[in-house]
């Protein structure tokens, strides 16, 4: 058998080198949900005020990260999945607990502590106190990302959802929210989103059924008043997550009844966002590259009567 000359010099080095990796990869620090959530906080930039809807919302922020999970809404259902696929760090558009507060204490708590008070349920709320037994029991941990990742300048939450009802191809340059479609009428074109967002029940529309559809309004999300009396007339079609019935649902009945050819179509909020969460995901694997990262979808979550 023939040997290779190997100085004493350099036996000592690579000795030391092996050592070294052996300590390494002995002694290497856990990566912890803290860690993934300061790597994201340098990618994403900005300031991550304390007071924010973006922080940790239950768990243990040392938690050593084993997978990550993202979501538009961690629901109970959600949570279970993410155990299953031993995902322990879910990070959620949308808040956990039910509320802005997002299970912080209530600013104004009721008379004796117990129930809703105005910024949130009480400790004591059954659901909330089993969906927090639950996410300790399995070790989960949760983060809200929901402004962080909304600013982004790629717009992921609009540009996903185009993407998932395959319209990125006609996205109108000047304005990254409008899209000029392949013209169709409107009962055609609730059919796609329908078929493409896999809805059940939670899809609303208001307007001409027989309309001719060119351009549409994506936004994913909450609608808000104004987005939708300032732009409507831009379009024959506004696509929202939700709208507040009575101010914008009836503005829009009321635009239909005045002779109006255009239409309002409404998904359900979190479906509207799970496009976007889902990009965050794919965006998170980047990022994050020591442990995998998936996406969880919620779904249409009402069921269609007989």
């Amino acid at each position: 058998m023939k040997h290779a000359n190997i100085s004493r010099r350099r036996f000592a080095l690579l000795a030391g080198t092996a050592g070294a990796a052996s300590r390494g990869l002995v002694g290497a620090e856990p990566l912890t949900a803290d860690t993934v959530v300061r790597r994201i906080q340098t990618a994403l930039g900005g300031d991550w005020p304390a007071t924010g809807p973006d922080g940790f919302k239950a768990g243990e922020p040392s938690a050593a990260v084993k997978g990550i999970a993202t979501t538009a809404m961690a629901t109970l259902d959600v949570l279970k999945q993410a155990v299953k696929a031993n995902a322990n760090l879910v990070l959620t558009y949308e808040p956990t607990f039910y509320s802005r507060a997002d299970g912080r204490a209530p600013a104004n708590p009721p008379p004796g502590g117990r129930g809703p008070g105005p910024g949130g349920f009480g400790a004591d709320d059954p659901v909330v106190k089993a969906k927090r037994e639950f996410i300790e029991k399995n070790g989960l941990v949760v983060f809200r990302l929901r402004d962080h990742w909304q600013a982004r300048k790629e717009n992921d939450m609009v540009t996903a959802l185009a993407g998932a009802l395959g319209w990125s191809a006609h996205r109108v340059k000047s304005d990254d929210v409008l899209y000029d479609i392949p013209p169709a009428s409107a009962e055609a074109t609730v059919a796609l989103i329908r078929r493409k967002l896999n809805l059940r029940a939670g899809l609303r529309v208001v307007g001409d059924r027989k309309a001719t559809i060119r351009r549409v309004l994506l936004f994913p999300g909450s609608m808000t008043p104004a987005i939708m009396w300032q732009r409507y007339a831009e379009v024959d079609m506004l696509i929202a997550g939700e709208v507040r019935e009575w101010e914008n649902t009836h503005y829009a009945a009321d635009i239909f009844t005045a002779g109006e050819k255009r239409a309002l179509v409404t998904t359900g909020r979190v479906v509207s966002e799970e496009p976007g969460m889902r990009a965050c995901a794919e965006w998170l694997k980047t990022v994050v590259k020591e442990v995998p990262a998936k996406w969880i979808g919620v779904g249409d979550p009402y069921w269609r009567p007989a």
